[in-house]
């Protein structure tokens, strides 16, 4: 395996001028508007795939088949992620992030807002879920390149000691898009009566995406490229075959950040799609109950993120991943439990909150800067773009599927099996995972400490 030095701190950009600084913080508003726009939209489908679609594109299949094949359209987003974030990682670390990050941006926002003009399956027939999932790919495909990106731009731009706080942007963006999207749509069904939001009213906050989309392109096309793309640009060092360098140079690098990813977005999806599956299934809520329990589970999420990411800057990121797939394997067991006792909405809402707040926050947050430092800048966006998307593909996309027939089984105990096992796989991921500026991190983490 080749060697990879770690950076030196004379590396980092120049932060005491007050150009770097409003530079770190526009980097920091574009990466959090920007993954803010995807959640908004993939947490918006989730939530729709729970409560409308079924209904509204899958109405001529029984209840059991019909959830299936609208959660199957969620999962379709992801399963072609990796090759997305494969192709459009690949020219982010041969043309710069900036450029690839307005184009992801367009295709997730233009794809959403088509969603909301789709017909019905009671208009055209089949030809409307076809669509549905064309729509989804392009979606995906927009999504594959994003977080990775935006992670890069945000932590390429702060300061060592602020990479775990900084790059924990996109992630809090992430929750606070998944709150937009559920409370959006939370809010039409509220105010309309059920004919009405299965008609038209759902359509609402799809359209309603095209705003987050006009502010994040302004913020994105004034944004110049990040300072470490520039220096290694300058000094004619980009890789021309960028993808086959990182399999080539760090394998361990993306065999680990793929299993974390496959650990983290497998616990937050479970808890985000099939969860409400689950709540309106096998405990009887309605609507309102399940989207009320996925509103607190992300805001939970969002507002515990950036809390996690800052620790991470003080103890480390691997402590404080580990710590939260740890956390997550034994809230599995005791989730269900509960659940199968009392059963009730404030009880499934506290389940929500809980799992997906305190257990993924705690991964979530410092992975932004922690996959980035596992990666050499020159290949870092197709490290990002194969290692995690591929991970996705398989947690985010396979889990809420592989729950949906083990949840119609007179048990739970497979659900908490099926939960703690991916817990324990991103563990173990986290434990061999070596980030190549660990030492730079400790270095500066000890100069933090006795400068307090």
């Amino acid at each position: 395996m080749t060697e990879i030095h770690p950076p030196t701190v004379e590396s980092e950009p120049e932060s005491a001028g007050t150009t770097s600084r409003s530079q770190s913080r526009r980097a920091s508003r574009a990466a959090f508007v920007g993954t803010l726009l995807e959640y908004y939209d993939f947490s918006l489908y989730a939530s729709a795939a729970t409560v409308v679609f079924a209904s509204v594109f899958f109405s001529g299949s029984s209840p059991f088949l019909g959830t299936l094949q609208a959660v199957g359209t969620f999962a379709v987003g992801f399963l072609v992620r990796p090759l997305g974030g494969v192709i459009l990682g690949s020219l982010g670390d041969r043309i710069g992030r900036k450029k690839i990050l307005v184009l992801t941006l367009v295709l997730m926002g233009a794809a959403t807002l088509l969603v909301g003009l789709l017909p019905s399956y009671a208009q055209i027939g089949w030809l409307a879920p076809l669509l549905l999932v064309l729509l989804r790919v392009v979606q995906g495909i927009g999504a594959s390149a994003e977080y990775g990106g935006a992670t890069l731009v945000a932590v390429e731009f702060a300061e060592q000691r602020k990479r775990g706080l900084l790059g924990s942007l996109p992630g809090m963006g992430a929750a606070l898009g998944g709150v937009l999207g559920t409370g959006a749509l939370l809010l039409v069904s509220t105010v309309l009566s059920k004919d009405a939001f299965l008609d038209w009213g759902w359509r609402i906050p799809f359209l309603m995406s095209g705003l987050i989309l006009a502010y994040g392109l302004w913020l994105r096309r004034s944004l110049p490229e990040t300072p470490e793309f520039r220096r290694i640009e300058d000094a004619d060092d980009t890789a021309s075959t960028p993808v086959r360098d990182v399999i080539r140079q760090q394998p361990r690098a993306l065999v680990t950040v793929l299993g974390m990813t496959v650990g983290q977005t497998g616990i937050g999806y479970f808890y985000l799609v099939f969860m409400g599956t689950f709540g309106a299934n096998q405990l009887g809520l309605d609507k309102t109950q399940i989207l009320i329990g996925l509103i607190a589970a992300q805001v939970a999420n969002a507002a515990l993120i950036p809390l996690f990411g800052g620790l991470s800057d003080r103890v480390g990121r691997r402590p404080v991943i580990m710590f939260g797939f740890a956390y997550s394997a034994v809230f599995a067991w005791l989730a269900f439990w509960l659940l199968s006792s009392h059963g009730s909405p404030t009880l499934f809402w506290v389940v929500l909150a809980l799992g997906n707040g305190i257990g993924v926050a705690a991964i979530f947050g410092p992975m932004g800067a922690y996959v980035t430092e596992l990666f050499d800048t020159k290949h870092a966006y197709s490290g990002l773009g194969l290692g995690r998307e591929t991970g996705n593909a398989l947690g985010a996309a396979v889990v809420p599927v592989v729950a949906v027939p083990l949840a119609f089984d007179d048990t739970t105990i497979w659900l908490s099996l099926l939960l703690c096992g991916i817990a324990l796989l991103g563990l173990v991921a986290a434990v061999m995972s070596r980030a190549r500026g660990e030492s730079v991190q400790e270095q500066t983490r000890d100069e933090v400490t006795v400068a307090a």
